[in-house]
């Protein structure tokens, strides 16, 4: 019983932990544009063929506005760009709709998962940017992350890869 609670007591205070709070000063409202250089994510059941959860970008917006409030940002917005990589123009009247004081917008641009069945390992690299409302890059990065997954999760929850990549690329957002 003693060793169930200094197990769950750990846990549920960070299930109730707060969300950050952004410091005075810093850019709190924004909208997200997901878009993706790659169409689909292998599937590795007919549920998910069917369904659609092989496309990256329902993953990326909704993880990546998630972890924005996570870290106590104000997300107005969000959006599924349809070309790989949204142009400036659809970026700003995105945010002038919501009156966002940023968007922030990320990118799948490169999965290899050739591994995973195998060795339980992918790679993802996501380019992410905030834009000001006047177009203005304020700023940029790429991340590379490299997933070791258990064989069970690789097999069950394979997009956990594509997550955890999202949540690495979004944490460094400033």
């Amino acid at each position: 019983m003693r060793a169930s609670v200094v197990v769950l007591l750990p846990l549920l205070l960070t299930a109730c932990a707060a969300p950050q709070v952004r410091p005075e000063g810093a850019i709190r409202k924004v909208v997200v544009v997901a878009s993706s250089r790659v169409d689909s994510l292998p599937t590795s059941t007919y549920r998910e063929d069917m369904m659609g959860e092989g496309n990256p970008r329902t993953v990326i917006v909704g993880q990546t506005a998630a972890v924005l409030r996570e870290r106590g940002f104000d997300v107005v917005g969000t959006r599924i760009s349809q070309s790989p990589s949204p142009s400036i123009q659809e970026v700003v009247s995105f945010l002038q709709e919501n009156q966002a004081e940023a968007a922030v917008v990320i990118m799948l641009s490169w999965v290899d998962v050739s591994a995973l069945q195998a060795l339980g390992r992918a790679e993802v690299v996501m380019d992410t940017a905030v834009i000001a409302p006047n177009g203005g890059l304020q700023w940029r990065n790429e991340t590379r992350t490299v997933s070791t997954l258990g064989l069970y999760q690789s097999q069950m929850d394979f997009r956990s890869y594509l997550r955890k990549a999202i949540i690495e690329a979004v944490n460094a957002v400033p």
